[in-house]
Formats: C-alpha cells, structure tokens, sequence
C-alpha cells in the first residue's frame, strides 16, 4: 500500500481540505475519497506522497535533532 494525498472540496462550507488515504494506485484512492460522506469535487487529483518529505518526518526529524542537542549539552555538564 502507498499513501496519496488530494485536495477536496467537501460538501460542507468551508475552505478545502487535503485527504489522504492510503491505496494500492490513483485511480483506487480516488474512488476511495469519492466514498467519503463529505466529498463534493476534486481541487487537485490524488498523488503519491512522498514519505520522505512529508510533515510528519519533518518534524521527527527535528524532535531527534533536538533531543541530540540536549544530550550534547548533558554531557558536557557530567
């Protein structure tokens, strides 16, 4: 399974929103996001989301380098 990522208008008012949903192609997670009680329309179609550069990578990322941070300095102190 791959995760793909889209950008939907939901039926409901408000602004768009990004999806993502787990797929084994396109054409498969956008019949998936047709599925959901609040879609109305595509703003931009699935895409494989690179899982090295999403968000949530960023940002483990950045916790380890913080953390290692904070051990350089306990170390110091010791």
């Amino acid at each position: 399974m791959k995760y793909y990522k889209a950008v939907i208008t939901p039926t409901i008012s408000g602004g768009n929103i990004e999806v993502r949903i787990s797929a084994n192609n396109t054409s498969q997670a956008k019949k998936l996001i047709a599925t959901l009680p609040y879609f109305k329309s595509f703003v931009k179609q699935p895409v494989l989301e690179d899982m090295e550069d999403n968000n949530l990578t960023k940002l483990s990322n950045l916790i380890k380098k913080a953390q290692a941070k904070d051990q350089a300095k306990l170390s110091i102190i010791s």
